[in-house]
């Protein structure tokens, strides 16, 4: 089939919404995960390694 003879792609809208790419949104959860993660470690350094190190807490 060629292009031309495609039918019209169906509009992709739902109650006058239209699906776009949010990078504020990505960015959030960029973010969110990174906080998360630097939690962890922190948490993990504190708990773990420092007693091994014979850090007091």
């Amino acid at each position: 089939m060629h292009p031309d003879e495609q039918p019209p792609a169906p509009d992709t809208e739902e109650d006058g919404k239209e699906e776009k790419f949010h990078i504020w949104r990505l960015l959030g959860v960029i973010f969110l995960v990174c906080v998360t993660l630097a939690v962890a470690a922190a948490l993990v350094d504190w708990v773990i390694i420092g007693p091994l190190e014979g850090r007091a807490y």
